[in-house]
C-alpha cells in the first residue's frame, strides 16, 4: 500500500525531472528586507518576494508594471514557454508550502507573446505586468502547482554582481548547503506530527490478483511505526539529534546572520515534542464513519487539541517562509 497525504510539491516536480522551491531584523545589512514595502519609479513598482506574500499588497498592484530580481529554478520548462522565479540560486525544483501544491517563495513568468525565455543559472532583474486571481480561484499551471499571481508580457535582464543588494556569498553558501530542503523536510515533519489524523493510506490493487485493499485514515499505531521504526518516512525527525544537526549546519554557515533561523529551528523541536506528547497522552477522540474515498466504513481520529496544533504549525511556517523571502536581491 502507498503512504500518501494531500498532493505535494515534492511528489509533483518528480514529474518535472524530464525538464532540465520577517524574522530578519529591519535595517540596511546585507541579505535583510525592506520591511515589505514596495517602490515606484517611472510608472514600474519594485515587487520583493517577502510583499508578494501578502495578498492584500498584490491586489494593490494587480495589472501594473513591476520589477523584481531573483533566479531562475533549473527545473523551468526547457521550452521556455515560462519560468519558476526565486531567490535561492541553484535550485531545482519550486518550493510550495508544505503538503500543499500552493508556490511559496516562487513565481512563475510568463513572457511576451510570441516569446520564449533562455535559461540561465545568473541572477537576474524580470519586469512584467503583474496579474493576481480572485481569491480562492487560484492559478493552476500544467505540473498542478497553484498559484496567487503571475508575472506576465515580461522579459529580463542579467545583473551584475555590482546590482545585488544581497551577501552572494552567505546565500550562495545556503545553496550548496542544501539547508533550505532540510527545513522543507523539517516543516514536513511538523505538519506529519501536528495533523497526522489526515494523513491516510490510499487503496491498493494487487496488479496480479486484481484484488483491492481498502484505504483508511491513519491510526495511532501506524503514527507510531512511522514515527520510531528505523527507517520509516518519518523517523529521521524523531530521532535524538535531528534539531541540534539543523543548528549545527545552520551556526557553521553563519551563527550571526542566521541567528533568527536557529530560532525557527528551536521553536519547531519544542513543537515537534509538544505534538508528540499528544499522541502519546491519548489526546484524541475517534468515530466510526463512511469514508467514500476508500467505500468503506472504519473509526477516523480527530486531535482534541487540533486547532491550537494548526495555529502554531501556522506560525512556525510563516515565520520560516518570510525569512526565506526576506533575501532580496
Amino acid at each position: 500500500m502507498k503512504f500518501i497525504t494531500k498532493i505535494t510539491c515534492v511528489l509533483l516536480t518528480l514529474v518535472m525531472l524530464v525538464c532540465s522551491a520577517a524574522l530578519c531584523a529591519c535595517g540596511d545589512e546585507p541579505g535583510q528586507n525592506d520591511g515589505g514595502k514596495t517602490d515606484s519609479q517611472d510608472g514600474v513598482t519594485r515587487l520583493s518576494f517577502k510583499n508578494a506574500s501578502s495578498y492584500e499588497t498584490l491586489q494593490s498592484l494587480d495589472g501594473k508594471t513591476v520589477t523584481i530580481n531573483g533566479y531562475m529554478a533549473s527545473s523551468s520548462p526547457v521550452s521556455g514557454a515560462y519560468i519558476f522565479l526565486m531567490n535561492l540560486p541553484y535550485q531545482s525544483c519550486p518550493f510550495c508550502v508544505p503538503n500543499t501544491s500552493q508556490l511559496s517563495n516562487t513565481m512563475e513568468v510568463y513572457p511576451q507573446k510570441g516569446e520564449t525565455f533562455t535559461y540561465t543559472t545568473q541572477a537576474i532583474r524580470v519586469t512584467g505586468t503583474l496579474e493576481v486571481a480572485a481569491d480562492g480561484e487560484w492559478f493552476t499551471d500544467d505540473y498542478g502547482y497553484e498559484f496567487a499571481f503571475k508575472l506576465v508580457n515580461a522579459d529580463y535582464v542579467i545583473l551584475k554582481d555590482e546590482d545585488l543588494a544581497i551577501d552572494t556569498a552567505l546565500w550562495n553558501k545556503i545553496a550548496d548547503s542544501d539547508l533550505v530542503s532540510e527545513l522543507y523536510n523539517m516543516l514536513d515533519y511538523l505538519h506529519f506530527v501536528s495533523h497526522w489524523t489526515e494523513y491516510y493510506v490510499n487503496n491498493y490493487t494487487d496488479p496480479t490478483t486484481g484484488t483491492t485493499t481498502p484505504g483508511y485514515y491513519l491510526w495511532p499505531a501506524d503514527v507510531d511505526h512511522y514515527l520510531r521504526t528505523e527507517n520509516a518516512q518519518w523517523n529521521y525527525g524523531y530521532q535524538d539529534g535531528y534539531f541540534e544537526a539543523l543548528v549545527t549546519k545552520i551556526n557553521k554557515l553563519d551563527a550571526a546572520q542566521l541567528a533568527d533561523l536557529v530560532t525557527v529551528v528551536t521553536q519547531a523541536q519544542d513543537f515537534a515534542a509538544r505534538s508528540i506528547a499528544e499522541l502519546d497522552a491519548g489526546n484524541y477522540t475517534y468515530a466510526s464513519q463512511y469514508i467514500e474515498m476508500f467505500g468503506t466504513t472504519d473509526y477516523v481520529y480527530t486531535l482534541a487539541n487540533a486547532a491550537s496544533l494548526d495555529a502554531e504549525y501556522q506560525s512556525i511556517l510563516t515565520a520560516f517562509t518570510t525569512w526565506l523571502g526576506s533575501w532580496e536581491l
